[in-house]
């Protein structure tokens, strides 16, 4: 978690440690929905590892904004999309293809001892 901290911080450009229990909770979020959407309980494979920051990121941006889907001031005008995770659809879906479909069932016959 403190190398995914240490990384999230240096995309923000961020030096003291002054919102680092908050960017903890958005990496354990971001975790937690990524493995809710691969259907998995075990650690995340590293190479999904960059989706979780990203999505930390850009809730981070989002602070003080949550729940808008649109925000505009002084004509600088910000849309967020409604899931985090949809720029990474492509990636999570060759995930599930490459690791033969998560969320199938497994057939068990039960004659066999």
């Amino acid at each position: 978690m403190n190398d995914q901290l240490s990384k999230v911080k240096t995309a923000l450009q961020l030096k003291s440690d002054e919102y680092d229990n908050l960017l903890k909770i958005y990496l354990e979020d971001a975790s937690d929905a990524l493995k809710l959407l691969l259907s998995i309980q075990e650690d995340l494979p590293q190479p999904l590892e960059h989706i979780v920051r990203a999505v930390a990121v850009k809730k981070f941006n989002r602070l003080r904004n949550e729940g808008m889907a649109s925000y505009s001031q002084d004509g600088e005008s910000i849309t967020f999309n409604s899931n985090d995770f949809d720029d990474f659809k492509d990636e999570i879906n060759q995930y599930r293809k490459d690791n033969n479909g998560l969320n199938q069932g497994m057939w068990v016959n039960p004659y066999e001892i």
